[in-house]
């Protein structure tokens, strides 16, 4: 109880009333406490809303300032990216799909990319990666058909983008998906840059091994030139004809067993470094066989995902997966790339850069005779011809149309005359395919000189004169076989001492050689012995063989003959040409020339064509130009000491000119033209005023006619101790075509001191003849020759003539028959056998010497035998003068022309 303070304690009410007031203070104070809570609140609800509607302002503001200068930014970097994306990414490799640039032909080919396009950001900017450079990528995807679509974009970019043969794609589709057919157009015509798919692991293998011989040599190569990576090597040298190797494997490791497996892992970790690059689409939900490790491979490649079409690359904005091409687009700029692959030319490599220096030219031979063909990168592409240690002594040289086997030819000719003399060494050029290329290596109208060490050049060759060179070939190892005995019994050239009576070497090229065996005669048949005996015994006497030809397939001659002559021939040098042709130049199983790009280039192999001996060279260019100055300045070099060679042209005639400047005509015994033989002794008859003398000349061909009767005629004049007198009767009526012709001849017999009586209108004729005949009888007509051109052309020489109780014919036949003994000698020509002998009678004035130009053969065989073939050709003569057991085809001279006059009366004057 409480107490008052005086000590009394207070009453209850009291206490009561002073709770009371306590709690009414208490609750006075709790209202003035929530009235103030109550307006903080509200202020600070206020002040809250406030920094609210603050924030939300300055934040709209930021943004607005954000976006503009993100907007500015992209929009000053975006032409920056995209040039930058079309430096990495030349031409179309960093072009959207079915843009209007790919329907243009003008980016095409404009270089190898390093970087390709694989999509785009929202702005439109392209995304390029790196990949060439790189070992390649390892490409995932959320849908198999996503990945398929960026390795097919890529495919076609790279082809486009790389200049022709720049580049090359093999692609191993095991599912059969087809993803490489949009590339069809360029695998049907140029399956070089981007072969057929392959589908079986067999089909890979083949493809990889490839690769392992591939980056093997490249390893090589770049490890003697100091360069650790494949660009390096394209830069310094330029020359560097491999390609980039690109490998596309769709849903990998689907089809790849281990030995696939081993040859990827060692390609792929140098891949970068050799020009190689794998693209690898890993299909995760595929099951690796056993003993493959996917995870090993594709740990060497680079990253590439796909997601939700959309790209991402480490270290790369993710970019839009581009949509796919459009087939027609495609198509079309496979085309373009074809057109330009049919054109596509290497650098060329100068031929005097291939030529030693001056001063060390026409050096003695000593153990062989070499030269250079072409460059293997900054290394000498040699071609050493030797007897012996090793022997090397023979080569063939193979290559499709149009891929510069000409070209290798006269580089090797030129290269080796203008190292060796032509003492030292002698060349018999041969070309069957009828070509043009060996025409400029012998004399001209217009071009006095030629290759001094040319003996004898085959320009059009025919299959005749093959076979007489080879024959002339087989007597000179019999002729060196005396010498080397001679000097007791050495066995091989290279043991003969130096000095005039050791014999020059002796290079045959054979151009198109299988042409001298394609046909199933005789002929063939002692070619092919003869060319096995060369190639057999060429080498140790000195004789180097080259065999050059476009296919040696379905030769029936050398399927029984081919170890027995190819294989004495252990250099092989094989052109651009197909993967059968390839083996059959260099050797079963060796189609590396099937893998050329280049017109140009060549595999150079000196150990009968083993694969593992294969050399890539770049074969140098025979500029026109400078091959002919090299022989002008080689001519010169050589001066007197050589004589022109003997040239030889098919479907040609002989040059009296020609003939002339090498042979002084004798006595009696008249030209009929040129033997198809080495020797250039022109074909003489012996024509003799005795009965019987003369030359009968039948067949058609006013011009061929024309031109026997100028080499008869010029010879005789030219070999008589007195000028003759001639009688030139034109039966012909002058016609337009032999005007020339007839005209040089007369004006050179003129010059030479004959007198030249002409008689041109058939109403003439018979009255001459009979006088002439008169004269005869009289004793008067001595070192007196008839030229007749064209009797069967006179009209009515069986009809006795006016005034006369005889026909000319009946003159002619007395003029033939009895004349040679008084003097008169005829040579008259003859359209047929049939016409000659009606008007000279059956006998045909007992002339025995027949000289058939185009006539039938049953009018040959009447004269010469019934076993005799004459295939009457055009510019070729069958010569029968009854004494030789068989008839002989010569070369008939051209008639002459009237610039050629004054330079023929000089020569046969001498």
């Amino acid at each position: 109880m409480t107490e008052k303070p005086d000590g009394n304690p207070a009453a209850p009410e009291v206490l009561e009333a002073r709770i009371r007031g306590l709690q009414h203070a208490l609750g006075q104070l709790l209202d003035n406490a929530r009235r103030l809570t109550y307006g903080e609140h509200q202020r600070a609800v206020q002040l809250h809303r406030q920094l609210q509607e603050q924030t939300a302002a300055a934040r709209r503001e930021s943004r607005s300032l954000v976006d503009a200068k993100t907007a500015e930014a992209l929009s000053e970097a975006e032409p920056k990216a995209r040039l930058l994306a079309d430096r990495l990414a030349p031409g179309l490799a960093a072009v959207p799909p079915n843009d209007a640039r790919w329907r243009s032909r003008q980016l095409v080919g404009a270089g190898v990319p390093a970087y390709v396009r694989v999509g785009e950001l929202e702005a439109g900017t392209p995304v390029v990666a790196p990949l060439l450079r790189t070992n390649g990528w390892k490409v995932t995807a959320d849908r198999n058909e996503a990945a398929r679509r960026l390795l097919q974009s890529v495919a076609l970019r790279l082809v486009a983008a790389a200049e022709p043969f720049r580049l090359r794609i093999d692609a191993f589709d095991p599912k059969l998906t087809g993803t490489m057919g949009l590339l069809g157009h360029l695998t049907t015509k140029y399956p070089q840059l981007v072969p057929r798919a392959t589908h079986t692991a067999e089909q890979l293998h083949t493809v990889l091994s490839g690769l392992v011989d591939v980056s093997s040599l490249r390893a090589s190569r770049q490890a003697q030139l100091g360069h650790e990576r494949f660009e390096d090597l394209l830069k310094e040298t330029g020359q560097v004809t491999d390609p980039y190797r690109v490998v596309i494997l769709f849903d990998y490791p689907f089809g790849i067993d281990t030995l696939a497996q081993r040859d990827l892992l060692r390609l792929a970790a140098t891949a970068g470094k050799r020009g190689l690059c794998f693209l690898v689409h890993y299909d995760a939900s595929t099951a690796a066989e056993l003993d493959v490790d996917s995870k090993q491979l594709l740990e060497l490649l680079n990253p590439v995902a796909v997601v939700n079409d959309r790209v991402e690359v480490a270290q790369l904005p993710p970019a839009r997966l581009d949509p796919p091409f459009d087939a027609s687009v495609a198509a079309g700029i496979c085309d373009v790339i074809a057109e330009q692959a049919e054109i596509a030319v290497l650098p060329t490599i100068d031929f005097e850069r291939t030529l030693p220096d001056r001063p060390t030219w026409w050096q003695p031979v000593k153990d062989e005779i070499g030269t250079v063909i072409g460059y293997d990168d900054r290394t000498p592409a040699l071609v050493r011809l030797r007897s012996g240690n090793p022997a090397l002594p023979h080569v063939l040289v193979g290559g499709a149309v149009g891929q510069g086997k000409s070209n290798l030819l006269l580089v090797m000719i030129h290269g080796l005359a203008a190292r060796y003399s032509p003492a030292d060494l002698e060349m018999y050029l041969l070309d069957f395919k009828h070509g043009v290329e060996f025409s400029a290596l012998g004399p001209g109208p217009e071009r006095p000189h030629w290759l001094p060490q040319i003996r004898v050049l085959g320009v059009h060759s025919d299959r005749a004169f093959g076979l007489a060179v080879l024959r002339h070939l087989s007597d000179e190892l019999a002729r060196r076989s005396e010498v080397f005995k001679s000097h007791g019994n050495v066995a091989d050239i290279a043991e003969l001492p130096p000095g005039p009576e050791r014999p020059p070497r002796i290079l045959v090229v054979l151009d198109e050689f299988q042409v001298l065996l394609e046909d199933d005669d005789e002929l063939a048949d002692e070619a092919a012995k003869l060319l096995e005996r060369l190639v057999r015994l060429g080498r140790a006497y000195g004789v180097h063989v080259v065999l050059a030809t476009q296919t040696i397939e379905g030769v029936k001659r050398l399927s029984t003959r081919r170890d027995s002559i190819f294989g004495q021939v252990p250099y092989r040098i094989a052109l651009k040409t197909t993967p059968a042709d390839s083996q059959a130049i260099l050797r079963s199983g060796n189609t590396a020339a099937a893998e050329l790009q280049f017109r140009g280039e060549a595999v150079l192999n000196a150990n009968f064509g083993s694969p593992d001996d294969n050399q890539h060279v770049l074969v140098s260019f025979a500029d026109k130009v400078v091959l002919d100055s090299l022989r002008a300045e080689l001519w010169t070099r050589a001066g007197d000491a050589v004589r022109p060679p003997r040239v030889f042209h098919l479907a040609e005639p002989a040059r009296l000119t020609d003939t002339a400047s090498a042979v002084q005509p004798e006595l009696g015994r008249p030209w009929t033209g040129l033997p198809i033989a080495v020797t250039e002794e022109p074909v003489a008859v012996e024509v003799r005023p005795e009965p019987g003398a003369g030359v009968l000349v039948l067949g058609d061909g006013p011009v061929d006619a024309l031109g026997v009767l100028t080499g008869l005629a010029v010879s005789t004049a030219a070999g008589s101790v007195e000028p003759p007198r001639f009688v030139f009767v034109d039966g012909t009526n002058s016609a337009p075509s032999v005007a020339e012709g007839k005209d040089a001849l007369v004006q050179v017999l003129r010059e030479l001191g004959c007198e030249v009586e002409t008689v041109d209108k058939h109403d003439d004729i018979a009255p001459r003849l009979f006088a002439l005949r008169d004269q005869m009888r009289s004793g008067q007509a001595g070192g007196t020759y008839l030229l007749g051109f064209g009797f069967h052309g006179v009209p009515r020489m069986q009809v006795h003539a006016e005034g006369y109780f005889e026909s000319p014919a009946n003159a002619l036949q007395e003029i033939v028959r009895d004349g040679p003994a008084q003097g008169l000698i005829t040579y008259g020509w003859w359209n047929r056998l049939h016409v000659c002998t009606e008007q000279l009678g059956y006998g045909r004035g007992n002339v025995a010497t027949h000289l058939f130009l185009r006539h039938p053969q049953d009018g040959v065989r009447a004269v010469a035998g019934p076993l005799v073939r004459w295939a009457s050709e055009p510019h070729r003569a069958l010569l029968w003068d009854g004494l030789h057991p068989e008839a002989q085809v010569v070369v008939p001279f051209a008639a002459l022309r009237a610039d050629e006059v004054e330079r023929a009366v000089e020569l046969v004057r001498r």
